[in-house]
């Protein structure tokens, strides 16, 4: 969920053009006056630039004094220092702590500030623009039927008979591919044969974010793993609810699968945060929604970080003191106080900008309700020591009693989407080999299968990974223990209490 700002700053191409308008001769008066005007119009720019790179610097400079308090208290052993963190992961899990408060602000102002992202350096991957078209008439209206008829399918399952989801829209899908550098730029960059395709979908609470600001994330994922992503700029509620940003992962699949001609046995789909209840849900359509010809098969494999399988928020570790020393996510009883605006008038009467308040039990809303998974792909979930921790195991033990192999690797303290922390953190590179060694074990396992032979069994494991790097099976008694109906009976009551909250939170964004 978390997001950085890009800071734009004048190139050194900027400084050389203006010194060499100055160092034209002067022969007329006319030749004088427009090399005056250029000279003018560069340096107005440099300002505007200057301007910009001070105004987005504003938070950092104004979050100075608490950074500085919190420096203090890790040397003192009064913070996570205590708990193995070093001060660079002290510094960045407190100044995106401080970013999370989102009182007084719009969503609009949110969606502008975290859609850009910081200019990622790595050495052997690049991130290129790219739009997945709308598919054809006929591709359109097969898309907009299997995920009609898994919505419909999934809310007489679940039980849901008033859920209020919008019918499909299909549209064109902003995305960019972060693919190996050295690929040819005069031409459109096309999957080779043996390539993997990873389709990401990025976290952000499914209104904030974009591909661009989590590059962070998708560049190493690209460089450890050597696969090519497709990375995508999916439409964000509350502009667009659910199923528009579900609707465009499809699409993206559909395009890989048609126009690329990649085999689904070489694709795998990948996210975090709500990006990982993106890529759930699109498995949920795949296995309910009516498919007579096929032609949306189960990929090789799916992996999801931090994932958001319960729009509730209901179990007991969203609201633990012990979890709150780890996680930058607020716990579920805090509620931003979000000024109304055209994208979240005040008068709308709904709390999640995903969907209306009726569909959040759904299963393509919480994916944690989906009565079977039966026939889905291989599963790697990571988790951390963060406020979805409970929700996600209690998904793995669903997923898995579903017959699905499942991988959960579960990192100690450590925060919700800790990739963030970056490139040099051994938690985050261990993660990412671990990711890369499922990938590995589910393209091996559909490869063995495609040739006749028997396909490798990837059976279940549940992993706890310190951060140290030493690693020892789960135990099986700390896995939530709530069957199905009770963890509805929970999510019910929970349903109860936002019930009241409701007309609160509704009243201040009228104020």
């Amino acid at each position: 969920m978390a997001m950085t700002a890009e800071s734009t700053m004048p190139s050194p191409g900027d400084a050389a053009a203006a010194t060499s308008v100055v160092d034209v001769p002067v022969e007329t008066p006319a030749a004088a006056m427009s090399i005056k005007t250029e000279t003018e119009g560069v340096s107005d720019e440099r300002t505007v630039q200057h301007r910009r790179s001070l105004r987005e610097s504003l938070p950092l400079i104004k979050m100075a004094p608490y950074l500085m308090f919190e420096a203090v208290m890790h040397a003192a052993h009064l913070r996570n220092a205590a708990h193995g963190w070093d001060l660079r992961t002290h510094m960045l899990i407190s100044m995106v702590r401080k970013f999370m408060n989102h009182d007084g602000k719009t969503i609009e102002d949110l969606q502008e500030r975290t859609k850009k992202g910081l200019h990622f350096h790595l050495d052997k991957v690049e991130a290129r623009p790219f739009v997945v078209p709308a598919p054809v008439q006929e591709a359109s209206v097969f898309l907009k039927h299997k995920i009609k008829s898994a919505i419909d399918k999934l809310t007489n399952e679940s039980g849901l008979v008033e859920a209020t989801i919008p019918d499909p829209t299909v549209v064109e899908v902003i995305a960019e591919w972060v693919i190996k550098q050295g690929s040819d730029h005069s031409k459109e960059f096309v999957p080779a044969d043996n390539d993997v395709v990873v389709i990401y979908a990025h976290g952000g609470a499914h209104y904030l974010g974009s591909a661009a600001a989590h590059r962070f994330l998708t560049g190493q994922f690209a460089e450890t793993t050597q696969v090519s992503i497709l990375s995508l700029d999916y439409r964000l509620a509350p502009q667009n609810p659910l199923p528009a940003a579900l609707t465009d992962f499809l699409v993206s699949y559909l395009y890989v699968l048609e126009t690329l001609n990649v085999k689904p046995s070489r694709v795998v789909f990948a996210g975090d945060s709500s990006g990982g209840c993106l890529v759930l849900s699109a498995l949920a359509v795949i296995l309910h929604g009516t498919d007579v010809a096929a032609r949306l098969p189960i990929p090789a494999g799916a992996v999801v970080i931090s994932p958001w399988v319960d729009m509730t928020r209901c179990m007991p570790s969203e609201n633990s003191k012990i979890i709150e020393r780890f996680d930058y996510i607020p716990p579920a009883d805090f509620y931003p106080k979000l000024k109304a605006s055209k994208a979240w008038p005040a008068e709308n009467g709904r709390y999640w900008y995903y969907a209306e308040n009726n569909a959040i039990l759904h299963p393509l809303v919480s994916p944690i309700t989906s009565p079977s998974w039966k026939g889905s792909c291989p599963l790697a979930i990571i988790l951390s020591e963060e406020r979805l921790r409970d929700s996600g195991l209690l998904f793995s033990k669903f997923y898995r009693e579903s017959g699905n192999p499942t991988y959960v690797y579960y990192h100690e303290r450590l925060p919700h989407v800790f990739h963030l922390l970056g490139k040099g953190h051994p938690s985050v590179s261990k993660s990412y080999s671990e990711i890369n060694s499922f990938i590995n074990d589910c393209i091996a396992r559909n490869a063995a299968a495609a040739d006749s032979e028997k396909p490798k069994e990837l059976s279940c494991k549940s992993t706890v990974i310190d951060i140290h790097g030493n690693e020892w099976p789960f135990p099986e008694n700390k896995m939530p223990n709530y069957t199905y109906s009770e963890l509805r009976k929970r999510m019910d009551a929970r349903m109860t209490e936002l019930s009241y909250l409701l007309q609160y939170l509704v009243a201040e964004r009228q104020r």
